[in-house]
């Protein structure tokens, strides 16, 4: 499968339209923030969801409401639920929702037992794909400024899934790291400027095919892979 990854949309929904354009994904995956209540319409995910199959989870900028009751057209849920799996032509995707947090004072705050928790309940099931809105730390986990933004729980969660790959965002900084155990972090930036990825699929192997980052230097930089992918052992 090709799929488009997307994240940190922030209601720029022009950005999101003109790269299904161009690539015509068979499957879009977002790391979440896709914009405020006010930022974002049914509407505009209505008409998202007539063209391409689209796997998510939430950041700390999305209507969770609207995102709870979004299905695909085959029913699937478009909101990856924690610890569950969601497969497609034998793709296992799984997601964690929310940003890091010592408590639950905002909707959007998880813990580091409830990431530990949902690792836990996806480790050993074969997950291809790995989706958060927050990092690794040490890993795609960058910021603008050069500091590391990722939180412990989720490398943590990285080593118990053991995914080929972990889509993450919420830095705004694109970025990849490629380990020796062949699997890939890749943080896909900020879509809000024109960032996504695509990434060929199967259910034991991922290349990246293609990265547009024009966040990184207010200019559109494309680079393409050399083949190199991310296998299962």
């Amino acid at each position: 499968m090709k799929a488009l990854v997307v994240g940190d949309l922030h209601g720029e929904w022009h950005w999101l339209w003109k790269a299904l354009d161009e690539e015509a994904p068979d499957l879009l995956l977002s790391v979440g923030d896709w914009g405020d209540p006010d930022q974002v319409r049914p509407c505009d995910f209505e008409r998202l969801l007539a063209l391409v199959p689209t796997y998510t989870v939430f950041g700390n900028h999305d209507d969770l409401s609207l995102l709870c009751h979004l299905r695909n057209r085959d029913g699937t849920p478009v909101l990856l639920p924690h610890g569950e799996i969601v497969e497609c032509n034998g793709v296992r995707l799984a997601g964690i929702n929310g940003i890091w947090a010592k408590s639950h004072h905002q909707p959007y705050y998880i813990t580091d037992e409830e990431v530990l928790t949902i690792a836990q309940q996806l480790a050993g099931k074969g997950v291809t794909v790995l989706i958060t809105h927050g990092c690794p730390i040490g890993l795609a986990d960058e910021t603008p400024k050069g500091t590391h933004g990722g939180q412990r729980c989720f490398l943590d969660a990285f080593k118990l899934v053991r995914p080929l790959l972990h889509l993450c965002g919420h830095l705004h900084k694109p970025q990849l790291r490629r380990l020796k155990s062949g699997q890939i972090v890749l943080n896909v930036g900020t879509t809000a400027q024109g960032d996504y990825a695509v990434l060929e699929l199967t259910p034991n192997a991922i290349t990246i095919l293609k990265r547009l980052m024009p966040s990184l230097h207010g200019r559109e930089q494309e680079t393409r892979d050399t083949g190199q992918s991310g296998t299962r052992e």
